[in-house]
């Protein structure tokens, strides 16, 4: 059985069949381009990237081309005409000062071509080498656009890699759910116990992850991590639709691997209502809401690079799960808990993170995303390799598990909106007057802390917003404490 199961063999629910999995398809900022000038701008501290290095290269290029400068001798020939300069030109050929920048020296026309002579063999030489060079090709090496100047471009919108500390609290902050988080990662699988798993097949996934091909790396060693499991998933796909987190300045989110939800599982008013937030491509099939991401790198792939990849791709994640929470909410619940989370596999070192968000700072704040370490095992060890797999494929159950419940309680708002009458005009002008209208009485559903799909029934409450508040521009409330789980 898990001979099987750690074999080369593809999966219709792994990946889909339209598009090559050994061809990445990369965003329009990893393709050669660059982020635009606010991004370098806003920085506290720029880092000397090639990338950094290609936009000081670019503004150098706009700035006004400086007046061509005369040749010393056309300088010193200039001065002897000048009373009492002579001696000063004749100093300067001596070895005396550059006179190029002397001030209140009459325009000097550079000599428009120097004196015609015959070339020489080496002068034909050395032309025919020169020539030869300038036509080769200029072979530049590609940059990464996720380098440590797009690290502290997260940081500055509030997106915090694992470790990160504050001033005033060094301690990064865990999700509040991180003991049964870790409780369920380490939940054993019997088709990856020791004593079903063969050493044979063992051995050869280990030998599949020292490729150098991320493709070949995507194709033969990643099915085998996800595991045999019935949920939807894809990969190589950027995410178009999304609205930035991070004001447009940086690449769409693309990962290697990510798991969703079917878009007929989420209601249709759902799915307009945070369109922008929880769908991330114009494909109609491909799964939407996502929250759980993987990143792959072959041997010579950054661990740097796929980290600060997690942590865009995790925080994007967190947000979807945090909008189908507070849907039709007024006021925004953050609970500190972990419903997103992002891996990376780089080196046959498999690495698994949590995303959680925290309320903003101030009332005109961004909220924080923070993202935390769970686990790390080594693929390429015979002790560490089967907890891994079996780590990272309970992951996957227990982030669908999440993202169902917190799916089936925007469903069921979206339903409980549907069911109400709609307010006439008489109605309409009652409530101008002070008198009580239909929505006064309506029931809403409330999340409960235990993520649940439980509703509750609060009477008084007024007209609830279509949807939540755009990430850009959440305003700051009162945390509301969780309301406890009655069932």
């Amino acid at each position: 059985m898990a001979t099987a199961l750690l074999q080369e063999r593809p999966h219709a629910d792994h990946f889909s069949q339209d598009h090559n999995p050994n061809k990445r398809t990369k965003s329009a900022g990893e393709l050669g381009g660059n982020f635009p000038p606010e991004f370098y701008d806003n920085l506290p501290e720029l880092r000397l990237t090639t990338r950094a290095l290609r936009e000081l290269d670019r503004r150098n290029e706009k700035l006004p081309k400086p007046k061509p400068m005369p040749a010393q001798e056309d300088i010193g020939k200039s001065l002897e005409s000048i009373r009492g300069a002579p001696k000063i030109a004749r100093f300067s050929r001596a070895g005396g000062p550059d006179l190029c920048d002397l001030r209140g020296c009459p325009g000097i026309v550079p000599r428009a071509m120097a004196s015609v002579s015959l070339p020489t063999a080496s002068s034909k030489r050395s032309q025919s080498i020169e020539a030869t060079t300038t036509n080769l090709p200029i072979r530049t090496k590609r940059s990464s656009a996720y380098d440590a100047n797009f690290q502290q471009h997260l940081i500055n919108h509030h997106i915090y890699p694992p470790f990160h500390g504050f001033p005033d609290d060094p301690t990064p902050p865990k999700p509040t759910n991180w003991e049964e988080i870790r409780r369920i990662l380490k939940a054993s699988r019997g088709s990856l116990s020791p004593s079903v798993a063969a050493e044979s097949a063992l051995a050869d996934f280990q030998r599949k992850n020292q490729t150098e091909s991320e493709g070949t790396l995507m194709r033969t060693v990643v099915p085998v991590i996800a595991g045999n499991l019935n949920i939807p998933n894809e990969g190589h796909l950027p995410f178009v639709n999304l609205d930035s987190i991070t004001n447009d300045t940086t690449v769409k989110p693309a990962p290697d691997f990510f798991d969703g939800a079917q878009p007929s599982s989420v209601d249709k008013q759902v799915r307009e209502d945070l369109d922008k937030i929880i769908v991330p491509t114009k494909h109609p099939t491909v799964p939407i809401a996502p929250n759980l991401f993987l990143e792959a790198k072959s041997l010579t792939g950054s661990f740097a690079v796929a980290t600060r990849q997690a942590a865009l791709y995790g925080a994007h994640g967190a947000l979807m799960m945090h909008a189908l929470q507070n849907y039709l909410q007024e006021q925004p619940l953050y609970d500190g808990k972990a419903y997103a989370f992002s891996s990376t596999l780089c080196g046959g070192v498999l690495t698994l993170y949590a995303h959680h968000i925290t309320s903003p700072a101030g009332p005109e704040g961004r909220p924080d995303y923070h993202m935390t370490l769970l686990k790390a095992r080594v693929l390429l060890d015979d002790e560490t390799c089967l907890d891994g797999l079996a780590a990272f494929q309970n992951l996957r159950e227990l982030a669908k598990d999440y993202r169902d419940r917190l799916i089936d309680i925007a469903n069921a708002r979206a339903r409980d909106r549907r069911a109400q009458p709609p307010i006439t005009q008489g109605d309409d002008m009652a409530g101008q007057e002070g008198g009580s209208s239909c929505l006064d009485t309506k029931a809403s559903t409330a999340f409960v802390t235990s993520c649940a799909c439980s509703t509750t029934s609060e009477a008084g409450r007024p007209k609830r917003p279509r949807t939540p508040p755009s990430p850009s521009s959440t305003r700051m409330r009162k945390k509301r404490r969780p309301v406890e789980n009655h069932t």
